[in-house]
């Protein structure tokens, strides 16, 4: 299995999709600037985008929207 480890700089949602399309992945990990919460921005069909938000406090009240949002539609 391949492992890497990055360092990771808090971002907007906005940059977190301008990174993933200036590397041309599918999806991108980044630690959201607002929850300072990790988070993946992902491609999902064609120009539609989602996102997963990643909670570290377990005790935190889960939002309506479950475990990621589409972007885009």
């Amino acid at each position: 299995m391949r492992e890497k480890t990055h360092t990771a700089a808090p971002m907007s949602l906005d940059q977190a999709l301008y990174e993933m399309e200036l590397v041309g992945h599918d999806f991108y990990l980044f630690v959201d600037s607002e929850t300072k919460e990790p988070s993946v921005v992902y491609r999902r069909h064609a120009y539609d985008y989602g996102v997963i938000h990643l909670r570290t406090d377990p005790l935190a009240a889960d939002e309506a929207g479950g475990a990621g949002g589409a972007l885009g539609g």
